[in-house]
């Protein structure tokens, strides 16, 4: 490994945090593991871990993204609205309309709307602030640039987009313990939500479409042929299902492709 610069991408998610740290020219990246109880501190803690462990260049100008899954991030789609002129204005209704959705206080949350055509609803991600702030100290502690922390979901819909062609579609993420399915029509996100999945239970096709008829009750009015997969694990490539088109697009980055990974 190159030691006068690394690159470390962080995804947490729920039930586990990973580390993947990658030199100049380096094809293969060193990956760490570590358990996750699914509470901030424990989270935070692990990151802070994974860092201290791993390796740094010679520079010391180290970088680190940080890719956040649920249930650290919460997502939801808000309907278009003509008054709403400024991103701030959408940030604040959004707020409100994730605070009846989730049914809980949202005034310490960062919240981030999407981009989207005028008149259609918009896709948006939200997590809590002093989380945040922890993980830009922590970075800062680390003498780590801080270059992303970004929603696991808003990094699979970045890096596939070209891939996402169908008029109708639900986008399942599987994302460590928990899927995020999000549901696209009209060129537009019309709904999303997560659930959670245990470990080992989704090796059928039947039970990856038994999961996205689940999230369609809860979040669309609608339930598409065509789901697009984003995992890690590559087994996703040959699951096939009687009801639905599956099609695996590859993992959420090509860093977190599931392997043997140092612990």
């Amino acid at each position: 490994m190159s030691r006068l610069w690394i690159n470390h991408q962080a995804w947490l998610c729920r039930g586990h945090a990973q580390l993947a740290s990658s030199g100049l020219r380096q094809s293969v990246p060193l990956l760490a593991q570590a358990p996750v109880d699914n509470t901030a501190d424990t989270a935070v803690l692990r990151i802070q871990q994974l860092l201290t462990e791993a390796p740094r260049g010679s520079l010391r100008a180290d970088t680190l993204a940080l890719h956040i899954g649920a249930p650290w991030v919460r997502y939801a789609v808000i309907p278009w609205q003509d008054k709403l002129k400024r991103l701030s204005d959408w940030e604040s209704y959004a707020r409100v309309a994730m605070s009846q959705q989730y049914g809980i206080g949202t005034e310490t949350w960062r919240v981030r709307v999407a981009e989207a055509s005028w008149g259609k609803p918009r896709l948006v991600a939200a997590m809590e602030q002093g989380l945040y702030q922890t993980f830009v100290e922590l970075a800062r502690s680390q003498k780590l640039r801080l270059t992303q922390v970004e929603p696991m979901l808003t990094t699979a819909i970045n890096r596939h987009k070209g891939a996402l062609r169908q008029r109708e579609f639900a986008l399942l993420l599987i994302d460590g313990e928990q899927a995020v399915i999000a549901f696209w029509r009209d060129r537009a996100w019309r709904g999303v939500t997560a659930l959670p999945v245990p470990p080992d239970a989704l090796r059928r096709g039947e039970a990856v479409a038994a999961l996205v008829r689940d999230a369609a009750v809860m979040a669309s009015d609608f339930l598409p042929e065509q789901i697009y997969v984003v995992a890690s694990e590559t087994r996703f490539a040959k699951l096939e299902s009687s009801e639905f088109d599956l099609q695996w697009l590859g993992p959420v980055h090509p860093l977190f492709v599931a392997t043997e990974v140092q612990r």
